[in-house]
């Protein structure tokens, strides 16, 4: 009795000029190596960041002032903390609050958070920064006063469902406590 074998992936040495020189048989084997080299290739492209200023449902909870702006400072102006300027993020004024979802698969949020420029240093501007995941305090910056450098908040958020952003007066009161969240993200790490 003769026993069919199907052979798969077979490599078949040819002889051509040059001796080392191999053709594939079976073309799958060629196309697969190229589906798992793409699919490599994907995986380590980084997953686009998600600006808080980009999020449609993003509730403003409180604000003392003026609402929070979207990419602009309170006054309208560019987001702009000790002369770094930041093309996205969150214009507030102390006191304020923002909740917003945290993006499936997210793992951490970002920003640069600070007076804006657009006040100056002989103002008595002060604000701190608190970042609140499902209530519990992630992180919380120092009081920052006009014409310091912005802190770099980086917060873990996995397993977080609500994020919530606090801007509150730095214990003097909110007269000019204009604060920026500067390219405020979640980012997958």
């Amino acid at each position: 009795m003769k026993k069919n074998h199907q052979r798969i992936g077979e490599i078949q040495m040819v002889e051509t000029k040059n001796p080392y020189e191999m053709y594939f048989q079976n073309k799958g084997i060629i196309a697969a190596a190229v589906i798992i080299l793409l699919i490599v290739i994907w995986s380590m492209i980084p997953a686009r960041d998600i600006y808080i200023s980009d999020i449609d449902e993003l509730n403003v909870l409180s604000f003392e002032w003026k609402e929070p702006i979207r990419d602009k400072t309170v006054d309208g102006n560019s987001l702009l903390i000790d002369e770094k300027w930041y093309p996205k993020g969150m214009g507030v004024h102390a006191n304020s609050e923002i909740s917003l979802k945290v993006p499936r698969g997210y793992t951490h949020f970002i920003a640069d958070a600070g007076v804006d420029d657009e006040i100056s240093q002989d103002k008595p501007a002060s604000v701190q920064f608190m970042v609140l995941g499902d209530g519990a305090v992630l992180f919380e910056t120092p009081v920052i006063k006009a014409g310091m450098p912005p802190r770099r908040i980086y917060a873990n958020i996995e397993g977080v469902e609500v994020l919530t952003l606090k801007a509150m007066d730095g214990g003097d009161g909110s007269n000019s406590d204009h604060g920026d969240w500067g390219n405020a993200r979640f980012v997958k790490r």
